[in-house]
């Protein structure tokens, strides 16, 4: 079956004008008639495509959560050793934590969790918790090879990546801090990776 192309672009035009309205004003703020003034069209045709404004606003924490964590899922490490995959990974997730739109929309996500207790909870398990089974896993072949202390591989992913986001994650969620640079990246990161590894690895990488 051939795709509507032109129904694709509506859909892509309303979920993209419901996310700048959602991060600029918050979830309460914004109406249906507020996102229809950015886009036209019906309320008949965006409740065709999301159902309503709850709908629109999981659809949004959804798309967020799939491209913005698309390339840190898809990292193939395994043929690194454990200080070159940790600094790949490390810097994929510093850089998904400092951008603004992931950002935006984990401000948003906190702010409504009590309304929305299962799309809190789908929200966690699709980003952070995706993040981590990503890493455990890489924990684990590193241990099987020798590279890594045995021991709770999900711990010490929970750990590692404590390390990546110290305090300016906080700092950014609450408006206070701006956006790492390429430099001050790769020295927060390698420096993580560094005490990282001092506590769990069995031998030098």
């Amino acid at each position: 079956m051939i795709p509507n192309t032109r129904t694709q672009k509506k859909q892509s035009e309303i979920l993209n004008a419901a996310t700048e309205l959602f991060l600029e004003r918050g979830y309460d703020a914004v109406s249906l008639d507020d996102i229809l003034a950015r886009v036209g069209g019906s309320k008949t045709t965006l409740y065709s495509y999301y159902g309503d404004k709850e709908g629109l606003f999981a659809a949004m924490v959804e798309r967020t959560c799939q491209t913005k964590l698309a390339p840190l899922l898809a990292l193939n490490l395994t043929d690194l050793a454990p200080a070159e995959g940790l600094s790949v990974i490390g810097h994929q997730f510093v850089s998904l934590v400092s951008n603004p739109e992931g950002r935006g929309v984990f401000r948003v996500m906190i702010a409504e969790a009590p309304r929305f207790p299962d799309l809190a909870a789908a929200f966690f398990a699709r980003g952070p918790e995706a993040v981590i089974r990503t890493l455990r896993h890489h924990i684990e072949q590193w241990q099987k090879k020798g590279y890594l202390r045995c021991g709770n591989a999900e711990m010490m992913a929970v750990q590692f990546l404590g390390l990546m986001t110290g305090n300016f994650h906080l700092k950014n969620l609450l408006g206070l801090g701006e956006r790492l640079s390429e430099r001050q990246m790769k020295t927060w990161v390698g420096r993580g990776v560094e005490i990282f590894l001092e506590g769990v690895s069995l031998r030098e990488q």
